[in-house]
């Protein structure tokens, strides 16, 4: 015999509740679970299954297309790292760079790139190469990861904080530019990250949890991670290169220039510290910005549509006194 329900106002068991097969269906019907919401739910959590699953498949065969337009990678490599590291070394194997593996295919750093490269980069065609896989008969993937890449044609790199953490279970990252929140499935990151700390990186939906309104993303490849010191100027210097893109495009969003500029923000990773924090440093990236991009608070202000910010204040010092003072005259 089954345990009796906890009923809900409606006279339902409620949603949250474990249901046994012969407990009245939480929607309220009055039919059994199992002549119900079962077999629905059953059907979903399976769908559910096979998203995650393709999301572990379907990226390894993106990044393994990428590396296959080799006529490409060392225009969009300069571009990405801004001149830090030479293309050619990235061929080099172990070997040849005296068994250093920290610019070869393997590294963290490479695997970011090419995942930029892939959903970034715009080709020829003027799509990028995961539109292009996502339309091409020839680019063999199973139906899951067919509906998946399709999904994941708008995604670019983006900067996301830390806002909750689940420790074993995932994160929830706020998105700096746009305030959207993503609920995030990443086991590893939810032991590694800690609150306020920032994700520059790409989010890319998957399965949708029964009940839930919005997929579950995961972040795809390798992602940098920045100290709870670093989302202001992230974001001020983000907002330099969306001023210098309303000079051409005056109504031009975070969109657009994440769409045209995402490689920026791996411009402010590798000019941030890597041994101890440097407030004046990240100062000095934001103010380095301004200067590359010729653009002052006031100009920066005015191009974002806000007002100007006020001017500092001015220190003057007392003139000193050409008379000597009492206790200096000479007797």
């Amino acid at each position: 015999m089954a345990k009796p329900q906890k009923q809900s106002a409606d006279g339902s068991a409620p949603k949250s509740g474990k249901l046994g097969r012969n407990d009245p269906c939480h929607c309220g019907s009055g039919k059994k679970y199992k002549d119900c919401h079962l077999l629905i739910e059953q059907v979903a959590r399976t769908e559910q299954l096979r998203l995650r699953q393709a999301q572990d498949t379907l990226l390894p065969r993106i990044i393994e297309a990428a590396q296959a337009v080799p006529d490409l990678l060392p225009a969009a490599f300069d571009r990405f790292w801004q001149g830090k590291y030479a293309f050619e070394r990235m061929q080099e194997t172990p070997t040849g760079l005296g068994g250093d593996r920290s610019l070869t295919w393997e590294d963290r750093g490479a695997e970011r790139f090419l995942t930029w490269f892939a959903f970034d980069v715009r080709q020829p065609d003027g799509r990028t190469l995961v539109d292009q896989l996502a339309d091409s008969e020839s680019f063999e993937v199973d139906p899951y990861e067919r509906q998946l890449i399709a999904a994941w044609q708008p995604v670019r790199l983006r900067p996301y904080l830390v806002e909750s953490i689940k420790k074993g279970r995932g994160v929830t990252l706020r998105d700096l530019l746009t305030n959207d929140m993503r609920q995030v499935a990443d086991y590893g990151a939810s032991k590694r990250l800690a609150l306020g700390e920032v994700v520059v990186g790409h989010l890319v939906p998957a399965d949708t949890a029964p009940g839930a309104e919005a997929p579950t993303y995961y972040l795809a490849g390798a992602a940098a991670q920045l100290t709870d010191d670093t989302a202001q100027k992230l974001v001020e210097y983000a907002e330099l290169h969306l001023a210098d893109l309303r000079r051409t495009t005056p109504e031009a969003t975070w969109a657009d220039l994440i769409d045209e500029r995402s490689e920026l923000l791996n411009h402010f990773v590798t000019a941030l510290p890597t041994e101890a924090r440097d407030p004046s440093l990240l100062q000095r990236i934001v103010s380095d910005g301004q200067i590359a991009l010729k653009l002052t608070a006031e100009s920066v202000a005015s191009l974002l549509g806000r007002p100007a910010p006020a001017p500092a204040p001015v220190t003057v010092e007392p003139e000193a006194d050409t008379l000597p003072s009492v206790d200096e005259e000479q007797p």
